[in-house]
């Protein structure tokens, strides 16, 4: 690690050395935490909320808005940021360095979103050792002429061809399905691949990267075009960063074995499968199959007791799981109107309430309900209010649930909450994984709640007993 030739803070300031991706990650990480709580606590001072996304999208106006306490509050800003943009350029034009890319990249920093995908690429991308063996000759690595135009037509390139592929599959077709998730990965990786390794074969550690960046600059975009929301992008980034590197690793090594390889037959081809993908996905009209997720707890209460409290129960304190925190819905409350079945159910969510006719009332044993009308499944992060058609229409959608009551020894209880629902989303294989979790988590929520009250109550009689 080249640290620069001035030691303490200066060497954050210096121009001269290189950064390795470590020292720039966690160097850059810490220097934004310090900016945002500098920035937070100035403009508190000034009654003004401060979100980590106002740096994209200012919200109280800016140094020419004509209001007196904003012009001043953001002229201390941006005296504030002044050290920080020093620092940035320093840092990340020496990680460039140290990457081996051009010095050019680093107007970069200057732009919104852009910035962010930068600073992931060069966090990820390793030292340009010298005399490091790769499978490509050393002509072919050295940086050319027109390196800069071939990765810029690459990536934009990509992630239009992208944007305008999960417009058609999530905003038009309302397919959440492979096209969108393992297709368009695919292919905008592939694009941006073939368009860097045209004109002679980059590394492979170089194309990894590429394609890294253009699912980021993606997944940015359709967060700042209010497309998709955080939590979303965030889920389905373990499945599509994976195939967009597969299909540019794909794209590179056609290129090794046929270099003259005409692009606009391959684009041509590549870009008129994917729609009719997407197309046959939609008229096949699939149905996925329906769930089930069983959660139980043992319950230190009688089954009568443990019962009163499953027909419905006071509010829940505030939720403390982080997967609740950043906007999955869950579970604040139930209350039952009528008695046997045929009576409603409500099981209130933090985004609305699950209505739940009974079906089955077996009391103390089986309580069983239809759910003929749900809330949304989520609150996105988002600066914008984001509603997609996967939200909008519920494509996580519960069918059926129940909760079982088995009396143990001692007075203890077994309660167990089944869900029955299906999940709109392929591949079926990943995304199941990941709502059975959720579902999951909500059953404990109640469950958990169920059993703090029943408990408590049982204690009280007990008491009583004994007095």
């Amino acid at each position: 690690m080249t640290a620069g030739r001035s030691g303490g803070w200066m060497w954050l300031f210096t121009w001269e050395g290189r950064v390795q991706r470590s020292q720039y990650f966690w160097t850059g990480v810490a220097l934004t935490l310090v900016k945002y709580a500098i920035d937070r606590l100035v403009a508190a001072r000034f009654g003004v909320p401060w979100k980590i996304w106002n740096y994209v999208l200012p919200t109280v106006g800016g140094f020419f808005d004509g209001v007196p306490i904003h012009r001043l509050m953001y002229a201390v800003l941006w005296m504030v940021a002044i050290p920080f943009f020093w620092a940035g350029v320093a840092l990340t034009l020496r990680r460039l360095r140290d990457a081996g890319g051009r010095a050019g990249w680093v107007f970069l920093f200057f732009v919104p979103i852009a910035n962010l995908g930068m600073f992931l690429w060069l966090s990820l991308a390793p030292s340009a050792a010298a005399g490091e063996e790769e499978e490509v000759s050393a002509a072919q690595e050295e940086p050319g002429a027109d390196d800069w135009r071939r990765v810029v037509a690459g990536v934009a390139i990509a992630t239009a061809l992208g944007l305008a592929l999960v417009v058609l599959s999530a905003r038009i077709l309302m397919m959440y399905a492979w096209g969108l998730f393992l297709g368009v990965p695919f292919l905008t990786g592939f694009v941006a691949s073939w368009l860097l390794n045209s004109g002679g074969c980059r590394s492979w550690k170089q194309t990894i990267n590429i394609c890294a960046i253009t699912t980021l600059l993606i997944g940015a975009t359709l967060l700042g075009f209010a497309i998709e929301g955080a939590v979303c992008l965030a889920m389905a980034l373990p499945l599509s960063l994976p195939f967009a590197i597969g299909g540019g690793l794909l794209a590179r090594q056609i290129l090794l074995k046929r270099p003259n390889a005409p692009a606009r037959p391959t684009f041509a081809a590549c870009v008129a499968v994917l729609p009719m993908l997407m197309l046959l996905e939609q008229a096949a009209r699939l149905e996925p199959p329906v769930i089930s997720v069983t959660t139980s707890v043992t319950i230190d209460a009688p089954v009568e007791t443990v019962w009163k409290n499953v027909i419905a129960f006071p509010p829940l304190a505030p939720p403390e799981e982080w997967i609740f925190r950043a906007g999955i819905a869950y579970p604040i409350g139930a209350e039952i109107v009528g008695s046997g079945p045929g009576a409603v159910r409500y099981c209130r969510f933090s985004t609305g309430d699950f209505v739940e006719p009974v079906t089955t009332w077996d009391e103390n044993r089986l309580l069983a309900f239809n759910v003929t009308a749900q809330p949304q499944s989520l609150r996105e992060l988002s600066p914008w209010k984001v509603t997609p058609a996967h939200i909008e229409r519920n494509y996580m959608r519960s069918q059926h649930g129940q909760f079982r009551l088995v009396a143990l020894d001692g007075h203890r209880t077994l309660l167990e909450g089944t869900t029955w629902y299906q999940n709109y989303f392929w591949p079926q294989a990943y995304w199941d994984g990941v709502s059975d979790a959720i579902v999951h988590r909500i059953h404990m929520r109640v469950l958990e709640h169920v059993k703090r009250q029943a408990e408590t109550e049982a204690n009280k009689m007990a008491a009583i007993a004994m007095q």
